[in-house]
């Protein structure tokens, strides 16, 4: 013998498929708080008052990547997640330098963004910062393998991930101690 409470207030034309719209999830569903009290990054930043400014910018993106990125939790190959245009659900890894890029090009805003409470000469420091970065791997690309420069550029975003996002001598730093990975090209 089961019983099943009557189910109140559900309307005639009810589909599970539509309930939710799956483009939107309520941010206050999102748990914000650093799990890490020493976290580097962001120290600032109201993550309530800044989020709707992510998700003008980015609506089709997930709200828990920007979460992830606020926290520091997100891992390097994490930021494939933010291509929007991806068709599959396979493991996900960047297949090209342009998609690399791609990737840490929203990652770079959404963190200039989050950076923004800390001032426009702040975030304006970061963005040459990043851009920095991003020219040193157009030059590295040209001499070094993909999959070694995969590998460096995740090196840099897990030690900024660790010592600050938002902390601009870290982009601009050479990071020596990461071009051991780098592979020159045949």
């Amino acid at each position: 013998m089961s019983f099943h409470a009557p189910i109140q207030n559900v309307p005639e034309t009810f589909e599970p498929s539509s309930a939710v719209d799956p483009a939107f999830i309520d941010p206050a569903f999102i748990d914000v708080s650093s799990p890490d009290d020493s976290r580097s990054s962001f120290r600032t930043t109201d993550y309530d008052s800044t989020l709707p400014i992510i998700r003008a910018r980015f609506p089709n993106i997930d709200p828990l990547y920007f979460m992830k990125i606020f926290r520091g939790t997100i891992r390097p190959e994490g930021l494939v997640w933010l291509d929007v245009d991806r068709q599959d659900a396979t493991p996900p890894d960047f297949y090209n330098l342009a998609h690399l890029l791609y990737c840490f090009e929203i990652y770079a805003q959404v963190v200039c963004i989050l950076a923004g409470p800390q001032g426009i000469e702040q975030e304006m420091e970061l963005q040459r910062a990043m851009a920095d970065h991003r020219i040193r791997v157009l030059k590295l690309s040209r001499v070094a393998t993909f999959d070694s420069l995969k590998e460096w550029h995740k090196a840099i975003l897990e030690a900024q991930l660790r010592d600050g996002q938002d902390r601009v001598e870290g982009w601009m730093g050479k990071r020596d101690e990461f071009d051991g990975l780098l592979r020159r090209q045949m």
